[in-house]
């Protein structure tokens, strides 16, 4: 089963772009404190369709903890200039959960 859940930060507020039929899609990353050691960050590259990711791109801006479920994705591609293969992981979104925004002020 190939199943991710992500628990993060945004780490740049996510742009809206179309494929080449019209179809909504965002990249975005989400910075993940390890676990072992909180000073320890990684950020990792998601991407979303359709209706949530006009969400994403309405509701969210940097620095937005939310939590992302989806599937890993592993591509491998040749770069033209140096004929050397390299490796890109991704997570491909499902669903994505806004949680605490930190632009947002509380109110007493």
């Amino acid at each position: 089963m190939n199943d991710i859940k992500l628990l993060g930060r945004l780490a740049k507020t996510p742009e809206i772009k179309y494929t080449s039929n019209g179809k909504q899609y965002s990249w975005f990353t989400v910075a993940v404190s390890r676990q072992s050691k909180k000073d320890e960050v990684d950020f990792i590259r998601c991407v979303v369709f359709g209706s949530v990711a006009e969400a994403l791109v309405k509701y969210c801006q940097k620095g937005r903890q939310v939590l992302v479920q989806g599937r890993l994705e592993v591509n491998t591609l040749q770069d033209k200039a140096t004929g050397e293969y390299k490796t890109h992981h991704q997570v491909v979104a499902q669903q994505v959960n806004f949680l605490h925004d930190p632009n947002q002020q509380r109110m007493a």
